[in-house]
């Protein structure tokens, strides 16, 4: 790998690392740049801003490490309940390897708030992810029209936000478990082939 992005990862990890630590608002660029052990300059040469390093940090852990590489450990030979399981299931261990994620996405959504720019980002980070949702539910080939596997995919990013929502120790050390995940999502396809088999008879 380029000694470019060595660095530029390196920056990235650091800023995961104090944004979940301490908060956005309390991580300063400085500290970050003596974290990851490059100058503060490379931060701004990279990243331009402290906010667009916070939405490539979500991004990066969200969509790459959260998002693709669920969907890369799933078995599409699988039936379609063990295929949602298994990518749940990912999210639920992401989570609690990833302690430092939970600060990091209340900061993007509180910065949100009053920041346009960040609102605007994070609208377009859910859209990218339930796009990637919408994929592997069409591999499911439930007998669903488009707009709902829409809402079905919102309904999935709805579970993963409500796991990072209760991921701090403080609330519980499994805030959600595999018989849990594995349990709703037996209901939500259910419903699906119930409402189906209802409107073939």
């Amino acid at each position: 790998m380029p000694k470019e992005d060595e660095r530029k990862l390196a920056i990235m990890q650091s800023a995961f690392t104090l944004f979940g630590q301490v908060g956005y608002a309390k991580a300063s660029m400085k500290d970050i740049a003596a974290k990851a052990g490059v100058a503060q300059g490379l931060i701004g040469y990279h990243f331009g801003t402290k906010e667009t390093l916070l939405v490539e940090v979500v991004r990066e852990w969200m969509i790459n490490r959260g998002m693709k590489a669920a969907f890369a450990q799933i078995d599409t030979q699988a039936s379609p309940q063990d295929m949602l399981e298994q990518g749940l299931r990912h999210v639920a261990e992401f989570r609690k390897s990833n302690p430092e994620w939970f600060m990091l996405l209340v900061s993007l959504w509180s910065e949100s708030v009053s920041n346009e720019k960040l609102a605007a980002e994070l609208l377009g980070i859910y859209k990218e992810m339930k796009a990637g949702i919408v994929q592997v539910i069409d591999r499911l080939e439930l007998p669903i029209e488009a707009h709902e596997k829409e809402l079905l995919a919102s309904l999935i990013q709805a579970v993963f936000d409500g796991l990072t929502l209760q991921a701090p120790t403080l609330l519980s050390e499994q805030p959600f478990s595999y018989e849990q995940i594995s349990q709703s999502i037996g209901w939500i396809l259910e419903g699906i082939q119930s409402r189906s088999s209802d409107k073939g008879d």
